[in-house]
């Protein structure tokens, strides 16, 4: 009978060694205590796969960002300029006008002062946009420092959390370079996010 080498023997050994470990670590599962899940484990589970809901006007302008092409005809591009234009008429006759604001109200217990600034010189006009206007542009247009070569704006928020971002141009839409904090919008882009205190001059 051939002999066993010593090398063999420690590998046997060893693993011996592993198996019993092995037991024991299955022995002592078998033996923890089963535990319920928190009450409010499928709540939060829920809250966080729940897809975030933007308004119509956010997501159209998303989509109108996005690079596409399009193809039309003499009449398709007819149809589409007399529609423009009707469009046009009937706001100038029927919709109010409404100047710039430097500053949304407060709510009942008042709100901060939170100042927005963008350093883009080369851009010819930059509003904001956010939870705080239904992401609505229109009264939200930032004032240019010609000294600084920026862009500010004023805004007067209670206090809660809120996304931002600045529209430039009318059509090209970035998060606020400056921002602390930022969030994904859904739509594989950034917003800034402001955390607005109750004691608070600024945002956190």
């Amino acid at each position: 009978m051939e002999s066993r080498t010593p090398l063999l023997q420690h590998a046997e050994l060893e693993s011996e060694g592993e198996s019993e470990a092995l037991l024991h670590i299955t022995r002592q599962i078998r033996q923890m205590p089963y535990l319920d899940p928190p009450e409010t484990l499928v709540s939060a589970v829920l809250d966080a796969i729940r897809p975030r809901q933007f308004p119509w006007r956010y997501r159209v302008l998303r989509w109108a960002r996005s690079p596409r092409s399009f193809t039309l005809t003499p009449l398709q591009v007819a149809c589409v300029a007399s529609v423009l234009i009707l469009l046009s008429f009937v706001s100038a006759l029927y919709l109010p006008k409404s100047g710039p604001r430097q500053a949304v109200q407060g709510g009942p217990q008042g709100g901060a002062p939170i100042t927005l600034m963008l350093t883009m010189p080369e851009a010819r006009s930059v509003s904001v946009v956010g939870t705080f206007n239904a992401w609505d542009e229109n009264g939200y247009e930032m004032k240019r420092d010609e000294t600084k070569g920026a862009w500010t704006l004023v805004l007067q928020l209670p206090a809660g959390h809120y996304e931002y971002a600045f529209v430039l141009d009318g059509h090209t839409i970035i998060p606020d370079p400056q921002a602390e904090f930022y969030e994904d919008d859904g739509f594989g882009n950034q917003n800034g996010v402001l955390i607005v205190g109750n004691h608070h001059d600024k945002a956190i």
